[in-house]
């Protein structure tokens, strides 16, 4: 065997990603929260304590999955963005434009280093809409490969690099722009330029995609953080499907992997997956965080499209459940599902900060 054909991480994580057999388990946790957490509160594990998130993945024998910069935004001259801290502690951002000014604003919630809160969105009401939909005709995508050629380099045989963009255009009016509950009046109340603002986002991410296709990452994956709560089934099938699907056409011929972020509750959404496009599925959430088990996802999904996840968060916290029913729920949930395509061991959704590293640490002796 020579070194264009030995199985490295990176080949068995692509052949994985593609619905490939495999001899033994990729498993391929996100760390980047945690570390970020971890390393901002000086809590970070003395073992590695000064080890990079490459290294450390390395060192618990688990598959890198990398994440490249490279993307963003130009805008249109008439539109400013202003940055600061509130005069309560929050932080704001603020945009003006000849329509108007918009401003939303975050709140710390554990620490100064864990993901801030949104407590005001940018649309509040019809004017707000609008100018935000100025503000998103007026942005235009970027790419710099260099982050990613970075990232490829870094990585090396060791796993794969991605990009993680935007997401399903409704969620980023929904969730971003306005607010849930907020949203969904505005859907009822103002349709037609509801519609507009989204189609904005989606023209937007799709001219993205195509900027990415010539990246030299392996995968473009889109941050959804789906959930079938706010975006049930005919919502999914209104304003996902045909958006999953021009991002397909959008990355034709490059060779790329479209892998998406689903982590709440899908398991409604799970069978809509295959006409979307999507290669992989990733950090899907099972038992005792959803209501379908690992089993019942790959069931589903069948090899259509590739599941990610198969290790709920919760297990790796401290009390959530002994030594003994972490290894467990290994023995009986993951090692049935050796060996069978169109599944990959991740985390579902994240190593959370408080995670009990150790347990960790066990995995990829677990499953070996």
């Amino acid at each position: 065997m020579n070194a264009q054909t030995r199985p490295t991480k990176r080949r068995r994580f692509l052949a994985a990603m593609r619905g490939q057999p495999a001899d033994e388990f990729v498993w391929a946790p996100n760390f980047d929260y945690w570390l970020k957490v971890n390393r901002g509160q000086g809590t970070m594990p003395e073992a590695c304590r000064d080890m990079s998130r490459d290294n450390i993945v390395r060192a618990i024998g688990a598959t890198i999955w990398n994440r490249a910069g490279g993307f963003g935004f130009s805008h249109d001259p008439s539109i400013k963005h202003t940055r600061g801290p509130c005069e309560n502690g929050n932080w704001f951002h603020e945009i003006t434009t000849p329509l108007g000014t918009i401003r939303e604003e975050y709140a710390a919630t554990e620490s100064e280093h864990s993901t801030p809160a949104c407590v005001k969105h940018y649309v509040t009401d019809r004017e707000s809409l609008r100018v935000m939909t100025y503000v998103v005709e007026g942005s235009f995508p970027t790419f710099d490969p260099a982050p990613a050629a970075k990232a490829i380099e870094e990585t090396g045989d060791d796993g794969i690099v991605l990009h993680m963009i935007a997401c399903v255009p409704f969620i980023q009016f929904a969730k971003s722009d306005a607010g849930y509950m907020n949203a969904y009046y505005l859907m009822e109340d103002f349709p037609d330029e509801v519609n507009r603002l989204i189609a904005a986002h989606h023209r937007n991410t799709v001219e993205a995609i195509k900027l990415l296709a010539a990246s030299p990452a392996d995968v473009v994956s889109l941050g959804d953080n789906m959930d079938e709560l706010t975006m049930p089934p005919n919502l999914f099938e209104r304003y996902a499907i045909g958006f999953y699907q021009d991002c397909k056409r959008a990355l034709a011929g490059s060779g790329k992997i479209f892998e998406a972020h689903w982590c709440g509750r899908t398991q409604h959404l799970l069978p809509l997956l295959p006409q979307t496009g999507i290669d992989v599925v990733e950090a899907v959430v099972t038992e005792p965080m959803a209501g379908i088990t690992l089993a019942a996802a790959l069931d589903i999904l069948d090899n259509k499209v590739v599941l990610q996840g198969g290790i709920p968060s919760i297990l790796v916290c401290p009390g959530a459940v002994s030594q003994r029913g972490f290894e467990q729920y290994i023995e009986s949930i993951i090692l049935p599902q050796k060996g069978r395509p169109g599944f990959i061991l991740g985390m579902s959704d994240i190593v959370p900060p408080d995670a009990d590293f150790s347990r960790v640490e066990i995995i990829a002796k677990l499953i070996r």
